[in-house]
């Protein structure tokens, strides 16, 4: 059973050895990503073009991979290559995927192709990579996906060796062996574009200073309880989403280990 203090030495980790995290993310977002990375202590770099992810690659620590990123499938192709051959851990966003039969496909043979270190989707999107049909009209996760999220996490996570983590309410967090449920969270951080998005690539940091089961669910952990804390400051102020999305990336900058250690809710089985 991982205690709260091993979850946190992950996350202070990033800090102290600032990985170089390479993201091929969602146009919609790439902002926002490169701003957490930046406030996690990481250093995001947003490559796109095909003749520079290569060289790029080689000097990054992680590679995020957003399906969000579709037009550059030249690009992810290429900068996954070479973050497998330098054993570079790579995250995958499936976003979309289940609305999206290109996504889809193009993911699921991503994952085919590579080592994969981690996915992280919603319930609708890991299904959708599991049995390779559109389950949603949109990139939002309906309750039902979030009723079987453990369940068709650890399918993903056995099917492709891999760390998988589906996003709700409750976050499941696996191996395909081991599982963390993350209850941090709040329902503000439905009403801002990107928090998926933004949660996979600090992924990317975190497994770059560690591979495990482990720094998933301290990033997991880390993010939902910035977002609860950046909710209620939401919520005194009298303010909304944008307020929000702000105050988020505050929180989580200046997040400390009393916080962590008294606000963490997660078990493991």
């Amino acid at each position: 059973m991982a205690v709260p203090a091993e979850l946190w030495a992950v996350w202070e980790r990033i800090s102290r050895r600032r990985p170089l995290v390479h993201c091929l993310t969602n146009p919609v977002t790439v902002n926002d990503c490169a701003n957490v990375l930046l406030a996690a202590g990481a250093r995001p770099f947003m490559a796109a073009h095909p003749d520079e992810v290569e060289e790029v690659q080689r000097h990054a620590d992680a590679l995020v991979v957003n399906m969000g990123a579709i037009a550059q499938l030249d690009s992810i192709g290429k900068a996954a290559r070479q973050a497998a051959e330098r054993g570079h851990p790579i995250i995958v966003d499936p976003v979309g995927v289940a609305a999206s039969s290109l996504r889809r496909r193009s993911c699921i043979a991503l994952l085919k192709e590579f080592p994969v270190a981690c996915v992280r989707g919603n319930g609708a999107e890991i299904r959708a990579l599991l049995g390779d049909t559109g389950t949603a009209r949109g990139v939002d996760a309906s309750s039902e996906d979030a009723a079987s999220a453990h369940e068709t996490a650890v399918q993903l996570a056995r099917r492709y060796g891999c760390v998988a983590v589906a996003s709700g309410a409750v976050d499941a967090v696996t191996d395909g062996r081991r599982t963390f449920s993350v209850g941090n969270g709040d329902a503000m951080m439905a009403r801002v574009t990107g928090m998926g998005c933004m949660l996979s690539s600090l992924l990317g940091a975190a497994f770059a200073v560690e591979n495990s089961l482990r720094a998933a669910a301290a990033v997991c952990a880390v993010v939902g309880l910035s977002g609860e804390q950046a909710a209620a400051g939401t919520c005194a102020a009298r303010r909304g989403p944008a307020y929000f999305r702000d105050l988020f990336v505050d929180t989580l900058f200046s997040l400390d280990e009393a916080q962590f250690m008294g606000g963490a809710k997660y078990s493991e089985g």
